[in-house]
């Protein structure tokens, strides 16, 4: 099925505030995921089109400018970073792998193999643990991130994807695949449930500040879905851009974005009165990671054809990226035709 990108419905006039995009700067090919460093200072974009090179590029989080360029064998996928920021993990799809990479030099210091092709990579809040979701084989790996010690294996449900763990050591597990959420508790993980009373293709998680509420994105209902963490139940879905992809929390715990893959842009959600406001990013083809900011409503949301990272922000608060009309129309054929000839 064709997503237009489009952004669609009355909630696009709601609060939050105005916003605008700041800055944009060009990453390597299909930028999957991106990660903010510890100190708010740098960004690490996964690009997942490059084979062996270029498949980790590092961006000044002020300016957008490229610092760094990471050359990893194999194909990146998606990242976390240690609480210290000096390692960032890397799910390698094609290696089917999780690499250990030195910040500071770009240097691959330890790779551990997982399941079959490993896609979201999560650490626990005290960073002591390490979970790769393998897409391709029904289940998750648990690391030791300082030896590198492969911990367990958890059965999951079909194409794991999304994952979030609480303080207290709950993981959740969104299973694409199979429209369900894995629940492990316990000090070994012992405990487990499903949860399948879920939306359909549930992509990714994101926990609330206080762990009471665990953020979905919907991809094909186009919504956030909100789940009380106490109850195991859905309080309310909440209408996105279209076929929502990667979701963060801002740190003051009150708004969610979403990057809004059919919708070519992203959605700021408002969690004290649920209402929104959906950006459309002119020169954007394809929203795909998406990580919020330090400061303010500020967040960097990733164009998976466009191949550029893009730092949003409220209206009238920083520099206005201006897109010419002429770009706009090469924009739109561009998202037409991936509309109907997806590479993902």
């Amino acid at each position: 099925m064709a997503l237009a990108c489009a952004v669609a419905g009355p909630w696009v006039l709601a609060t939050p505030p105005l916003l605008d995009v700041h800055a944009q700067a060009e990453t390597g090919a299909m930028p999957k995921g991106v990660t903010l460093s510890p100190d708010g200072q740098r960004l690490y974009v996964a690009n997942y089109g490059q084979l062996d090179r270029g498949n980790v590029t590092v961006h000044d989080a002020r300016t957008l400018r490229r610092v760094a360029r990471f050359d990893l064998p194999g194909i990146a996928v998606e990242t976390a970073i240690a609480p210290d920021g000096r390692t960032l993990y890397v799910s390698n799809f094609r290696r089917n792998s999780v690499q250990w990479v030195d910040t500071a030099t770009g240097a691959v210091t330890r790779e551990v193999t997982t399941g079959s092709h490993p896609k979201i990579v999560v650490l626990s809040p005290d960073g002591q643990r390490l979970f790769a979701a393998n897409w391709g084989g029904q289940s998750v790996t648990e690391l030791n991130p300082r030896t590198g010690a492969v911990v367990r294996t958890l059965r999951v449900g079909a194409n794991p994807r999304g994952m979030a763990m609480t303080r207290a050591g709950t993981l959740y597990v969104a299973n694409f695949g199979a429209h369900t959420i894995d629940v492990f508790s316990g000090p070994d993980l012992s405990r487990h449930h499903t949860i399948t009373r879920v939306c359909r293709v549930p992509r990714h998680l994101a926990l609330s500040p206080d762990d009471r509420a665990l953020y979905v994105s919907c991809f094909t209902a186009s919504a956030l879905g909100v789940l009380d963490t106490a109850t195991e139940r859905f309080t309310r879905f909440v209408a996105v851009g279209r076929s929502p992809k990667a979701l963060d929390v801002f740190p003051d715990g009150r708004h969610v974005v979403t990057a809004n893959y059919g919708g070519c842009g992203a959605t700021v959600v408002d969690t004290r009165d649920w209402t929104t406001r959906t950006l459309d990013i002119p020169a954007m083809d394809h929203a795909s990671g998406v990580v919020a900011g330090r400061d303010g409503l500020r967040f960097y949301v990733t164009g998976w054809y466009d191949d550029h990272l893009f730092s949003v922000g409220l209206a009238g608060q920083g520099p206005r990226v201006t897109v010419s009309a002429a770009e706009r129309l090469r924009i739109r054929a561009q998202r037409a035709f991936h509309d109907a000839h997806p590479a993902e």
